[in-house]
């Protein structure tokens, strides 16, 4: 079994004109592990962990929107120990996800 541990979570651009975007993350089997109003450019904790065996999948959403659909997608996160990031990307937006595995 391996720890998962979503760390930060860096908005390098939002997908509204507004500047911001309204999202959240969703872990496999577990909901939504952290939501807020993010801004461009900047970087939020996110300070999560859980327990899984083999691969977990993750995803970046909007808020208010039923799966976090309308968002920039999916990415699984395998057991295999260290620290690394996912990237995600749609719309015009760009979401950087730093993570570890033990």
């Amino acid at each position: 079994m391996a720890k998962l541990y979503l760390e930060k979570l860096t908005c390098v651009t939002t997908e509204g004109w507004g500047g911001f975007d309204e999202q959240r993350l969703v872990v496999q089997d577990r909901g939504t592990v952290w939501n807020g109003t993010v801004l461009g450019d900047r970087m939020y904790t996110v300070k999560y962990d859980c327990d899984f065996t083999g691969t977990i999948a993750v995803s970046l959403g909007e808020t208010g929107t039923p799966g976090g659909g309308g968002g920039l997608g999916e990415q699984w996160i395998t057991d295999t120990p260290g620290e690394r990031s996912l990237r995600f990307r749609a719309d015009g937006a760009e979401y950087r996800l730093l993570y570890a595995v033990e």
